[in-house]
């Protein structure tokens, strides 16, 4: 009998061992369980942050690569203008040196022409005591004195005509004397109907002049010769 009663509390503790082993199984369970969550949660979580701060990093790159590339473009687009500005002072400022050497060009041409149609004043000084001529002038740059006469010429010696002061107007261009202050003392025929040849003298100089002249038809007479007279 007591054998029976110490075998039944022997079974009761054993099963109440057996329900304390059980709560411990299922506690260290429920922790194995929740720990191992946590674990995943954060393990989950890790890689999210990484991910968002990998692309933070990349986005901050390429903004920083952007401006790099902005400034540089920025950069090269003054390079280029300042290139294409500099171009183009340098294309005005060959411009303007080409044009001032046309110029120069140009205007040595018209000087040249000039000294061309001008040429030299042919002065013969007159040595011989015996000739009542002074000095003899020759001018290239003498030209006919124009004219109001038309269809063909003929001379005319006759005082106050058209031809008579046409002719005087060639004479006062040669000695310089006006027609106001000539002594006419000749004008005739030289050689020929187109060929005159005038003796003036100066009031205000007392000086005598010689002057040959030709006619230019359309143009009017010329002088061609000039003498001093003694």
């Amino acid at each position: 009998m007591e054998n029976k009663r110490f075998s039944q509390r022997h079974e009761k503790r054993k099963e109440k061992t057996n329900r304390i082993y059980n709560v411990l199984i299922a506690v260290v369970a429920v922790l194995i369980v929740f720990v191992g969550g946590s674990l995943m949660m954060n393990h989950k979580d890790k890689p999210a942050d990484t991910k968002t701060a990998s692309s933070e990093v990349k986005k901050d790159h390429k903004s920083d690569s952007d401006k790099s590339e902005d400034k540089s473009d920025k950069s090269k687009a003054d390079d280029d203008q300042n290139k294409d500005d500099q171009s183009a002072d340098d294309q005005s400022s060959d411009d303007s040196t080409v044009d001032d050497q046309a110029t120069e060009d140009e205007q040595s041409a018209d000087d040249e022409n000039q000294d061309e149609d001008k040429g030299d004043v042919q002065v013969t000084e007159n040595n011989d005591p015996s000739s009542d001529v002074d000095k003899t002038v020759v001018d290239p740059n003498w030209k006919p004195v124009g004219t109001e006469q038309q269809g063909e010429h003929v001379a005319t010696y006759d005082k106050g005509s058209t031809d008579w002061n046409e002719m005087l107007k060639a004479v006062s261009s040669a000695t310089g004397v006006s027609e106001s202050d000539m002594i006419i003392w000749r004008i005739g025929n030289n050689g020929s109907p187109q060929k005159a040849v005038a003796t003036i003298e100066s009031k205000s100089q007392q000086k005598k002049y010689r002057v040959q002249i030709d006619w230019v038809d359309g143009e009017g007479w010329k002088p061609v010769q000039m003498e001093e007279m003694k």
